[in-house]
């Protein structure tokens, strides 16, 4: 299962409801569908470090946040997860947090 959130600056294209000037989710949605349908990720670090850097590539993104739930994975846990965050700020650092629940 995977959870983005982006935060980004609204441009006055945006504000005026004019969609080519606005952050295009359905586009990231769909380059994310692509790249996880196309990859073969041994490692889930990687899945979500790829994933943030594609929400993450358009000029207006302040911050973006990936989680990604691997159902199953170890034994006597329902999942495992992994968020990365981005940051224009802190770019190209990542902040990464691991839970097993």
């Amino acid at each position: 299962m995977i959870n983005i959130e982006i935060r980004y600056a609204l441009s006055e294209a945006t504000l005026n409801d004019q969609v080519h000037g606005a952050l295009n989710y359905k586009t990231i949605t769909k380059q994310v569908i692509r790249h996880v349908e196309q990859g073969n990720f041994l490692l889930l670090e990687k899945l979500v470090a790829d994933v943030l850097e594609i929400c993450s590539s358009h000029r207006d993104v302040v911050t973006s946040r990936v989680t990604i739930d691997k159902p199953h994975a170890l034994r006597f846990a329902d999942s495992v997860s992994l968020s990365l965050e981005y940051n224009t700020e802190q770019a190209p650092q990542f902040t990464q947090m691991e839970k097993a629940s």
